[in-house]
């Protein structure tokens, strides 16, 4: 079952992903280096929990992403859809649909952050929907909680996909060509590509010839050199402290050979005088790695910190659409929307595909929906409400 996957840490995030999926549905987000296999991975535990029924989509990122899924999915609306009227034809889809639907967006590093959160806005319904994104690295300093808010709290996972470790990189390799490279030149690949497996495919296709030898893939200079200067650094650091420890010590015990010798005699009666006593040499204080550590304490504990990011907190993920009422005529439609708008935020018209214009409000919990209901009724109107969630 994990023979296919070649990296311990990507077999661990397999497992989870995969027991997450068959426990229900989740929203998930997977960063790590190129070409290691984040998508393998998730596909595959996709494909091991759907059954026929279900609804498998895979995309790539981008600003018309949501266009791409109505079409993945065979609902037909007309263009341009918005994303208010794309929320709208989804949830319907959903509630007709009696199977459940896998959505992983690739490369989700290319959108903005702002289109990040409202692809997890649109899409976070947990109701027979499972959504998992896909970034490479750069994607870790832009999900911190700092900047997603309170849409942490609602995300199944979020975590780091390492590259395989070197044991996994040339099992992949071995089964895949064999003798054909040398265990030399697989080292090397994995030293190039730093663990990606698609970097080294392509180091190999540059090549163009097997079989592979060590010799036949060139390090540059920098790789080539780097262990070598790293220890020849640390030989230098370690010769150094050893140096400065002797000159310590020898400075502190150093004695004249007469001084040794004076401080042998024994000590004079009482009352008489003696000459050339030894002298009482006076001891350096020892420095030791306590009181330095205590000394750089001390300097921290005088540094001033910056003052921390402010910390945006965003919107929860509409669970209730209420629908104030609907006209064929848009004037009518705006001249309510006017009239409410007075005593409710967030009041918009969504055109559905017959034509009819919907007066629309959303709520985040049952309460809120239930406030808004309270008010609607107060015009004279029979509000209708839509459970999302």
């Amino acid at each position: 079952m994990l023979s296919d996957i070649y990296g311990y840490d990507k077999k661990e995030k397999y497992l989870i992903i995969f027991n997450l999926l068959k426990g229900g549905n989740i929203f998930g987000i997977a960063y790590g280096k190129k070409g290691i296999g984040k998508k393998f991975i998730i596909k595959k535990a996709v494909n091991e929990v759907s059954k026929e029924k279900d609804k498998k989509i895979f995309l790539e990122a981008g600003s018309d992403w949501y266009r791409i899924l109505l079409k993945e999915l065979k609902i037909d609306a007309p263009e341009p859809v918005s994303k208010e009227e794309f929320f709208m034809y989804f949830v319907d889809f959903i509630e007709k649909f009696s199977g459940r639907i896998f959505i992983v967006i690739n490369n989700i590093q290319k959108l903005p952050e702002k289109q990040i959160k409202e692809m997890y806005h649109l899409l976070g319904l947990k109701e027979k929907v499972s959504v998992i994104l896909i970034g490479d690295e750069s994607l870790k300093d832009r999900i911190n909680p700092f900047k997603i808010g309170k849409m942490e709290a609602f995300v199944n996972f979020i975590f780091e996909i390492k590259p395989p470790e070197f044991p996994e990189f040339e099992r992949y390799f071995q089964n895949k060509y064999g003798k054909k490279i040398e265990k030399k030149a697989v080292k090397k690949l994995y030293l190039l590509s730093e663990g990606s497996i698609q970097q080294a495919e392509e180091l190999i296709f540059q090549i163009g010839k097997f079989p592979i030898k060590g010799s036949d893939i060139k390090m540059p200079h920098s790789k080539k050199s780097f262990i070598r200067v790293f220890i020849l650094t640390g030989s230098v650091f370690l010769f150094g402290i050893g140096l400065l420890l002797f000159f310590r010590n020898s400075g502190e015990q150093t004695l004249e050979p007469e001084k040794v010798i004076k401080m042998d005699k024994k000590l004079p009666v009482e009352g008489s005088v003696a000459r050339d006593l030894p002298v009482k040499t006076k001891k350096k204080k020892k420095q030791d790695i306590l009181s330095i550590v205590g000394d750089i304490k001390k300097e921290i504990g005088n540094l001033r910190l910056e003052e921390p990011p402010q910390v945006k907190f965003y919107k929860k993920p509409v669970k209730y659409i209420i629908q104030a009422a609907s006209f064929k005529n848009m004037d009518n439609a705006l001249k309510l929307k006017e009239k409410i708008s007075q005593d409710l935020s967030g009041v918009e018209i969504l055109e559905r595909k017959n034509g009819i214009k919907s007066v629309v409000i959303y709520a985040s919990d049952k309460k809120e929906a239930g406030k808004i209901i309270s008010k609607l009724k107060m015009y004279g109107l029979k509000p209708l409400l839509k459970k999302v969630k």
